[in-house]
This record gives structure tokens, sequence and C-alpha cells, in this order.
């Protein structure tokens, strides 16, 4: 057994590689910079080739990152150890409503590896500007985009991606093309991902196949000071394992529509508008994937949202102003009894309207701010519920439409950001804050012991609780950024106060959880960091660790990412790279006894990967992941939930996958 103390590991390479190589003649990557900060802001992922079709994959390299991982498809961003409906995750710039209530179409499952252009995440508090209810952080996700031509003639312009790993036999493809000149951008994308069920050392993970066809056309239209865009996007998940999850994914079917315009102003101010659409179905079951089940039940599932955001920005100052609205709904069946019903979720609305103001600029010669205050009021209601069942189930149903379900919350957001300049190569920021979060759907109008909880998946039954209050987090952070023309270094120390967090406690009728209003915190640190040892040898990685805790009760908070390190040393020659890289994890045992979670073993991993270009137009990649085949369990991969397997027993921690060497060829033209 591997325990916590494989942890150094990865940061024992730190000291004993630079006797390898001399450190003459070395330059870094470009760090750029908004105010002093020698990193970016948002701090995006570093060039990096994809393993997997799983576009969380990546960004589980960003510090402070990790992923909560139900299925192959459905990774849910966890960021300092708040994930789901903490976090906010855009995707191009829009905000995506989940379709299933329990997030299987989570956002980064609608834009597949082979089709992502970057990742960022805002390390620490999030500026109001970047969305709505950020109280977890904001991370932004782009697609591969082509560029406007350089004149009047049409150019043709273009890239595809493809992938092959031997785990599961995956195979990934995403192109895009265009045709465009220096005013019109016209766009055609698409990919395939399909998989077959994860292996590891010792069997396979059933059932944990994947499908997912996309199809995305866009457009673009500049002339002087103004651009317009439109991209629509057709999402198609097929038959897609979740293990961890009481049903899997049949299909996820429907489309996004995003459009916007900007415009430049002669006073040097510049407007924005922005208008999206999303229209998606959901059907999951519980036996057409499964080889043992001994109750058939189907969930069909929707959610029609839509938004709108208007932007004003002139100097130092940045206004706007954001509206949106989702409509779920989500019955179950039974395939076999055409008299059985549940009405999961009935016209259920969240609604929201909010407003902010964000100024940035130079307090003095020494101190850059950036703060902000973001308003919103949130207005959610749901429909009368109904089930064919008798006894409880019909009590809850009564008492659940003899309520008062229609709620109304405000919010108020607060940041203040400040960064100085200690000295040429070293900055310092520091962070304040005042986040909030409203209820979701899930944790307000569940009204039967169901595990329909935005993907917790730790097994227990929940039921919402119409009178929740509002989440409301105290944040602060102190960082600094050392960059030199060899070595960079941004660490992150961060504490959040949470008050009336939400979380399940015992209560609820047939031995469930309720969602209920408790007291908790979060502190940890993060850091990512580079070396350039050589002119040729480079080590970098990242440090994260997080520590949640109830602050009303002895108990520690669920699924919490343990302290992980990534450690890689890369070989780069101007036309290939090679590189190894240390994935060490400690042993979490700091657990919610509540949510009657198991503790987990710290493991190591190591993973190959290499790059050569071909030519000026075309890129093999290639590498081997988890190298050993170690036999590891993930804290944050879930417990088994799926009977008749023989490798995986029924409430087993799920295995993470075994060794997998993958290929890819990348083109452009």
């Amino acid at each position: 057994m591997i325990r916590s103390k494989t942890l150094p590991l990865s940061l024992l390479f730190s000291t004993l590689l630079p006797a390898i190589a001399s450190a003459e003649h070395v330059t870094l990557p470009s760090m750029s910079v908004s105010t002093t900060a020698g990193e970016r802001v948002p701090y995006a992922l570093p060039q990096s080739s994809p393993s997997s079709a799983d576009s969380g994959e990546l960004f589980k390299k960003l510090p402070g990152a990790d992923i909560n991982q139900n299925g192959p498809l459905t990774s849910i961003v966890q960021y300092r150890g708040m994930y789901a409906d903490r976090v906010n995750v855009q995707i191009d710039g829009m905000a995506l409503s989940a379709a299933g209530p329990n997030r299987m179409d989570s956002p980064l499952g609608y834009l597949p590896a082979t089709l992502v252009d970057s990742i960022s995440v805002y390390r620490g508090i999030a500026p109001v500007s970047s969305g709505i209810e950020t109280i977890g952080g904001t991370v932004k996700a782009e697609s591969k985009q082509a560029d406007y031509g350089s004149g009047e003639d049409v150019e043709l312009q273009g890239s595809l991606s493809s992938l092959y790993a031997t785990n599961g036999d995956m195979r990934s493809l995403g192109a895009i093309t265009s045709l465009a000149n220096q005013h019109h951008r016209l766009q055609l994308s698409g990919s395939v991902d399909r998989a077959h069920d994860q292996e590891f050392d010792g069997g396979e993970i059933i059932p944990s196949e994947a499908e997912r066809d996309t199809l995305g056309l866009a457009y673009g239209f500049r002339q002087g000071n103004t651009e317009v865009d439109f991209d629509l996007k057709h999402l198609n998940t097929g038959e897609t394992g979740t293990p961890a999850l009481p049903m899997d994914i049949m299909a996820i079917r429907g489309e996004t529509f995003n459009t916007g315009i900007t415009r430049q102003l002669d006073n040097g101010a510049e407007i924005t508008a922005r208008l999206n659409y999303q229209d998606v179905y959901h059907r999951m079951d519980n036996f057409s994937l499964r080889p043992d089940s001994m109750m058939q039940r189907q969930n069909d599932a929707d959610v029609l949202a839509k938004g709108i955001e208007l932007g004003y920005r002139q100097g130092n100052w940045q206004f706007g102003i954001d509206a949106d609205s989702a409509e779920h709904n989500a019955d179950i069946s039974d395939p076999t009894n055409a008299m059985f019903f549940v009405q999961n979720f009935n016209e259920v609305e969240r609604d929201r309207l909010s407003a902010f103001a964000e100024w940035t600029g130079a307090l003095n010669d020494d101190w850059q701010m950036q703060s902000g205050l973001r308003l919103t009021h949130v207005r959610m209601d749901a429909g009368d519920v109904g089930t064919n069942m008798t006894g409880m189930p019909a009590t809850l149903a009564n008492n659940f439409n003899s309520s008062d379900r229609s709620q109304d919350d405000t919010l108020a957001d607060i940041a203040m950001t400040f960064t100085r300049s200690l000295n040429s190569s070293l900055d310092l920021e520091l962070g304040l804050a005042r986040k909030e979060r409203a209820p979701s759907y899930q944790e307000r109008y569940l009204w039967l012991p169901l595990e329909a909880t935005s993907g917790l998946a730790d097994g227990r039954t929940y039921v919402g609780n119409v009178n929740l209050d509002p989440e409301t987090a105290y944040q602060f952070e102190i960082g600094l950024d050392w960059h030199s023309p060899r070595f960079a270094f941004s660490p992150r120390v961060f504490y959040h106060h949470v008050n009336d967090y939400i979380q399940g406690v015992a209560g609820g009728p047939m031995d469930s959880l309720v969602f209920s209003n408790v007291d908790a915190k979060l502190y940890g640190i993060d850091t990512n960091w580079l070396w350039a040892l050589s002119d040729h040898w480079q080590l970098d990685g990242t440090v994260s660790y997080v520590r949640g805790k109830r602050r009303d009760s002895d108990d520690n908070l669920y699924r919490i990412a343990p302290l992980t390190a990534r450690t890689q040393l890369s070989f780069i020659q101007p036309d290939w790279r090679l590189g190894v890289e240390a994935v060490t994890v400690a042993e979490q045992n700091q657990v919610s006894a509540v949510n009657d979670e198991q503790a987990t073993s710290g493991y190591a991993i190591f993973n190959l990967s290499g790059e050569y270009q071909l030519s000026q137009s075309l890129q093999l990649q290639g590498g081997i992941n988890n190298l050993l085949d170690r036999k590891y369990r993930n804290h944050l991969g879930g417990y088994n939930r799926v009977s008749g397997n023989e490798d995986i027993a029924v409430g087993e921690r799920l295995p993470g996958l075994g060794r997998s060497i993958y290929v890819g060829l990348n083109m452009n033209w």
C-alpha cells in the first residue's frame, strides 16, 4: 500500500535533476501579463495533447483542479474542493444547464478533447465579470475556431485531430474546416468518439463504453469597428456507461445556439450583446447496458434554457447585465409496467437576473486593484408532481404539491484582488471576496427519496428542501508569482468560510438524507511551477491540496480531492518532444461520515508522452498512461452501482484505469 509518503517522490525530481543538465541560455515560454502578474489571467492550461476523449482529463492538469468522474464522458469540474453547481463552467462563453438531474451531461461533456482549443481557470477568486454564481470559481473552455483571412480573397483553412487508445479501444476524431477572408468566416466542425468498456489490472469496468457525436456550424462577420458571430452546435451522445450512478446514458441529444455582437465606439468604449439558447433531451436507464437489473427503470429528462448578456467597457470600468432562465422536466417509468410513473421534476423553473460593475486599475505606483460588485435575483418555482405509487410516495407528493414552491433569493457578490510588484521578478497578490449561490433545483425540489443529486454519486437517496437558504462564502487568498528567464513559481494559499453550505443530513423519509444548510470551511494551497534546466530539458508541475470540513459538527465534506502532485520532465527539440510524468496522490482519510464515504490509499502512476512534427502541417503524438499498469482507486471516481460484474463488487470504489497506449495524428491546412 502506498500511503501519503508517496507525494514527495514527484517533488524529489526537482532536487535531483539539475545535476544532469547545464542551465545556460535558458528561455521560458512567454508568461505575459495583465496588471503586474507574471501569470496569465485567466490561467490557461499549457499546450497539451489529449490522451482521452474526455476534456476533463485536460482540466485536471491545472493547479487546484480535479474532476468527479461518474463515467467516461461525465467529468464534473472540481476546483479547490467545490464542484457541480458551485463552479461556473463556460463552454465558448456559454454557461450550460444540465438536462439530466444527475449531471450526466456535464458542461465539459459538450466539448470533446479533440476539439479543445484551451481550458483556463481564474485562479482563486473569480472576478464578478466572469459570470453569475461564481462561489466555486469560473472555468472557461474554448473550442477550436478558424481565423479570419488576411485579405479579400477567400482562404480555405482547417484542422483534423485523431486519437486512438488501447484501453477500451477508444477512437476519437475531431475536425474543423472553414472558408474565410478578412470580413467573413464560415466554419463547419464535427467530432466522433467511440469506446468499449474500460480496463484495469484485474478486469473490466462495466459499463464504461462511450458513444458521442457533435456537429457545429459557425459564422463570423467583421467590418470596421463591428463584429458579429453565430454559433450553432448539435450534441448526440449515445449509449454511454456511468457505473457510479444508478442509470446509464441512452441518449443526450439537442442543440445549443450562441450569437453576439461587439462594437468599438469612437470614445474608446466597447459594447457587447449576446444571446444563447439550449434545448437538450436526455434518456437514461438501468437495464440496457447492465448485465443484471432486478427492477427496470427509465428516466426521460429535458432542459430548455435561454440567456442574454449586455456589456459596456470603457477605460478602467466594466458594466454588465445578465439574465437567463432554465426549465427542467424528468419522468421515471418502467418499460415492463405501463402503469408505473414518477414525475421526478415537473416544469421546474430557475430564472436569474443579474447586474455588475467592475473597476480595474492602479491605486498608486505600487498597487493594482480589481474590484467589483454583482447583484443577482434568483426566482425558482415547480409544478405539481404525481406518482401511481401509494403509501409514503403518495403522501410525499401531496405534501410537495401543497407547499409554497415559489422561492426568491437575492445574492450579493463582492470581489477585490490587489497585486503589487515587489521586484522585477516577484509579484504579490491578495484577494478578498464575499460570494453567494442559490440552491439548485435538485436541492430544492427533489420530493421523493432518489439519487437525482447532480452527480453526487454517494449511493444515498435524498429529498429536497424548499426553504433552503443561499450559500454565503467569505473568501481570502494570498499568493506569489515568481518569474525569471528560467524559473516560474506561483503558490496560492486560500481559505473559504462558508455559511449555509448545502449538503445532505440524516432525517429524511425512508432513511434518506435531506438537503440542509450547514456551516463549512475549505482551505489549502496550490501551485504551478516550471524550471528550464537547460536549452532542452524542462521540469514542470502542479501541487494541489484542499481540506473541507464542517464547522457545525465533527465531520468532513464529501468527495474532496486528496493532496496531489504532478511533475513532468521533458526533453525538447525543435521538431520533437519526449516527457515522463509522475502523478502522486496521497491517501484521503478525511472523509464524510454522513455520506458513508470510504477512505482511499495513496498511489503513484507514471505516464510517457511524446510529439513529433512531421511537417509544418502534420504532427504525430503518442504515449503510455499508467506505464506500470498500477492498480489504484481514484477517490473522486465514485462507487460501483452495477451488479453482475465479477471483477468489481457493488459498493466497491471503482478502480482507476490500467495501462493505455495511445497515438494521435494532428493535421492543419
